[in-house]
């Protein structure tokens, strides 16, 4: 019992936080949103070259999807560095709070921002004229594969964070990371449109894993392998990553 409720206090600590603070509240929910309406306006003739009765609108909200779950695993290692740095996670240790709770919260309210980002995007971009093929199942196994894939990837951005324990650190990271990789897949264009060496570096990159099962979950066609290789892929990627951040949690505490 008191596993659960450390985590739950946790979790409503880290949300009261963000909801405090209007501005980072904000960023967070319209950014997707800008990405979304400022690409699809500015890119939208690239639906011509789609195929069938695809708009690039519909191509391209999976991708913002993705995407929201790329910006927001940075959301952890920057709160726990934090907690590092103002002597919170010290006072923490101090008391009777399980161990594992303080990650466990800390990726539950990760998990919920991007979730919450995902939804607005996917209500707007269905204002917009997108239709989900699977409907309201295949808006939950979206949600269940971009909640996976953050997770997966705040596993890195918690060790760094505690690595590093810089905050600058984590988002010139971030940056230098998942810009290249989120324009080097199928998540915003085609791959048909890309030279040689970008198909083959998109060919084996996670992103466009997750953005293909995404994609055929809007506009139809999902296939099992699809699934299967991007859950592979995405598991992978949470082992090596949690094994990392477990190993340098306990450096942390002990």
């Amino acid at each position: 019992m008191t596993f659960f409720y450390d985590t739950q206090s946790l979790l409503t600590r880290y949300l009261t936080k963000l909801v405090r603070n209007p501005t980072l509240l904000a960023t967070n929910l319209g950014t997707p949103l800008l990405f979304l309406i400022l690409f699809s306006q500015l890119l939208g003739k690239l639906g011509e070259f789609l195929g069938g009765n695809v708009n690039y609108l519909a191509y391209l909200t999976p991708g913002v999807v993705v995407l929201n779950a790329m910006t927001g695993a940075t959301l952890g290692g920057v709160a726990i560095a934090n907690d590092l740095n103002s002597g919170f996670l010290s006072k923490m240790l101090l008391t009777q709070v399980s161990r594992s709770a303080i990650l466990l919260g800390r990726l539950l309210t990760d998990v919920t921002v991007v979730v919450a980002q995902s939804i607005i995007t996917i209500v707007v971009a269905v204002a917009m004229g997108v239709r989900i093929y699977y409907g309201f199942p295949g808006i939950l196994l979206i949600l269940v594969t971009v909640s996976f894939f953050e997770l997966a990837l705040s596993g890195i951005f918690l060790f760094v964070g505690m690595r590093s324990r810089k905050t600058e650190t984590i988002s010139a990271i971030g940056s230098a990371v998942f810009f290249p990789i989120i324009f080097i897949s199928s998540a915003m264009f085609p791959v048909s449109f890309f030279p040689a060496w970008a198909q083959t570096i998109s060919k084996y990159n996670p992103v466009s894993y997750a953005a293909n099962v995404t994609r055929e979950l809007v506009q139809g066609g999902l296939t099992g392998s699809t699934v299967v290789s991007a859950y592979l892929v995405i598991g992978f990627i949470a082992i090596v990553s949690f094994a990392a951040t477990l190993y340098q949690f306990r450096k942390v505490i002990s």
